[in-house]
């Protein structure tokens, strides 16, 4: 007989962004219950998992999944200045549910994961000499790193792009499954030349904070993971010369053919010296005056994710699976399923279409 997992309410209720006394105010029985009902005090049967169900918009099944549910500390995120509390616990909630998905995708698929993790205390090295190292180890050639997305894939990294909801400001975040399989999400939303520094941002925590043990808390991981994306994407001996006394032209240029936005060129050449501090702070001024701190001219193209797409299109063509067991099988409802991994994958539209997809029940062969 199935067990409901208390630890699954809890995670439900806050991933839609509710407090105790919020969730309670729709319940037939009160906070009190509630409250004890998610510190495992109290017998919540079958009738009170229906009502919570309906309230929080998940299947049944949802709550009777057994996969651990780890706090917020546990996995790294770019984030925007201002996330509130409530914010903070409903993207830990979100994660912990795509990181319990991808662990049910996974449990009947080998996926060979090739990556250089590394302690750069033990190793005393530099972020800077790590993203270097990592672009040998993963066969790049000198220059712009062209198919970003499928070279993490190639390595064994699930790359997700999602819509967060604009209240969570969030720009990307990573975490390794208990399985061992590493998993990067990046908001579907923001511009292409940020989702690809925030792709590397994340790559960096993945390789360096992840498997080095009890990290001093006085290093600055975010800073750590800044320097590596920016050489990486953009390695100092390859790009120095080409940053003194920058123009807008020069600037457009130059995102357009490394693919990297110009705040991360900027960014670059204040810290590799190609630019005084006078310089540095004009440029900001201008950058702020433009508005292109969250919209730059020149956005490029990225190509989509497509390791995620074959995982499904592997349960549902070659292990059998219909939609609505996948559906159960995370215990998400129609509508959102196909908005968290359908929507942004035109090769899984057949599988699921959005006429009247609310009825939809496909066997598939």
């Amino acid at each position: 007989m199935k067990t409901i997992s208390v630890d699954r309410i809890k995670l439900a209720r806050e991933s839609r962004g509710l407090t105790q006394t919020s969730m309670a105010q729709q319940l037939s029985f009160n906070q009190a219950t509630l409250s004890k009902i998610e510190k495992g005090l109290y017998h919540v049967n079958e009738e009170m998992i229906s009502e919570i169900a309906s309230i929080l918009d998940y299947k049944k099944d949802f709550f009777y999944k057994s996969h651990e549910v780890y706090p917020l500390k546990h996995f790294y995120f770019r984030k925007n200045l201002g996330t509130t509390v409530t914010n903070s616990k409903k993207i830990e909630s979100i994660i912990n549910i795509f990181s319990s998905n991808i662990i049910d995708l996974t449990e009947s698929v080998d996926i060979k994961v090739d990556l250089p993790y590394i302690d750069l205390e033990k190793e005393e090295t530099t972020p800077e000499a790590f993203a270097l190292f990592v672009r040998q180890y993963f066969n790049l050639p000198i220059g712009p790193v062209k198919n970003l997305v499928n070279i993490l894939e190639r390595q064994g990294i699930v790359v997700h792009f999602f819509d967060f909801n604009k209240d969570l400001k969030i720009s990307g975040v990573s975490f390794i499954t208990p399985d061992g399989i590493p998993l990067i999400i990046i908001n579907n939303s923001i511009p292409n030349s940020r989702k690809r520094f925030t792709l590397v941002h994340e790559l960096a925590h993945l390789l360096m904070h992840y498997k080095g043990g009890v990290i001093d808390e006085n290093r600055d991981l975010e800073k750590e993971a800044d320097r590596f994306a920016s050489e990486f994407l953009i390695p100092t001996k390859e790009i120095k010369k080409h940053l003194f006394n920058l123009t807008e032209h020069t600037l457009f240029a130059l995102k357009s053919h490394w693919k990297i936005s110009i705040q991360a060129l900027i960014y670059k050449a204040n810290k590799s010296g190609a630019m005084t501090i006078d310089q540095h702070r004009r440029w900001i001024t201008k950058i702020n005056y433009n508005g292109w701190r969250k919209e730059e001219p020149f956005e490029f193209e990225i190509e989509a994710p497509s390791l995620l797409p074959k995982l499904f299109q592997l349960h549902f063509d070659d292990l059998e699976y219909s939609v609505d067991e996948v559906q159960n099988m995370f215990g998400l409802n129609h509508d959102e399923f196909y908005r968290c991994y359908i929507q942004n994958y035109p090769q899984l539209h057949s599988y699921y279409p959005k006429i009247n997809r609310s009825k939809i029940s496909l066997k598939l062969t």
